[in-house]
């Protein structure tokens, strides 16, 4: 059954080729400066799949796909042939394209896969919110472990499950195959004089009361 509160896109009858249980959708209203109302996105199973918060600029473009119980919120995009299945979520401006692909229970936020790079398992890719760092995925990466913050996995890197790879420094980590290197940030090599520490606030004596 339709949702009837879903002001922001329509389910069309136009199905996958491939997997007929797929239908595009198509823009009821302008979402974004790249989708205009009447503009065709990419294939969902079901209004579960993409976000239709009035203020979400999330979208699925071109041939990607979201099915099953996989969600895409919060301005994140799918574009090429991206695909997002199982229980995956994807969130806060996260892009994929290409062939990437995110299943089972993969929680991608605010990173970048492309090419064929896929997050897989319980795994997490995660930008940093205090350095504003983001992952980035490209070439046939796997993760099935945690990344987060500004770290770069090419070629056939892979992460496990259970790994964690955290880089919470303004330099750059980059993790191709079993190769890693680092490109440091230009600021972290200039000096500044110390910032004299903030003085303690001074106590407030307190009234005596006579008895």
């Amino acid at each position: 059954m339709k949702t009837t509160s879903n002001q922001k896109y329509e389910i069309t009858e136009i199905s996958h080729e491939k997997y007929p249980f797929l239908h595009r959708i198509r823009a009821l209203r302008d979402v974004s400066a790249e989708v205009r109302a009447g503009d065709l996105g990419g294939f969902v199973e079901s209004e579960s799949n993409l976000s239709f918060e009035p203020d979400d600029t999330a979208w699925i473009f071109d041939d990607a796909i979201a099915c099953n119980d996989a969600y895409v919120d919060k301005g994140a995009v799918l574009r090429g042939e991206a695909v997002v299945c199982d229980n995956a979520y994807i969130s806060m401006g996260a892009v994929l394209s290409g062939h990437a692909r995110v299943e089972d229970n993969a929680y991608i936020r605010g990173a970048v896969l492309s090419a064929s790079a896929r997050a897989s398992g319980f795994s997490m890719i995660l930008n940093d919110k205090d350095t504003m760092g983001v992952p980035i995925l490209s070439g046939h990466c796997a993760v099935y472990g945690k990344v987060s913050g500004d770290v770069r996995l090419t070629g056939s890197a892979l992460v496990i499950s259970g790994e964690e790879i955290r880089n919470d420094t303004l330099d750059t980590l980059v993790i191709s195959g079993k190769n890693r290197s680092v490109i440091r940030d230009s600021s972290r090599d200039e000096l500044a004089p110390q910032q004299p520490a903030p003085s303690p606030p001074k106590k407030q004596k307190g009234c005596e009361i006579s008895r």
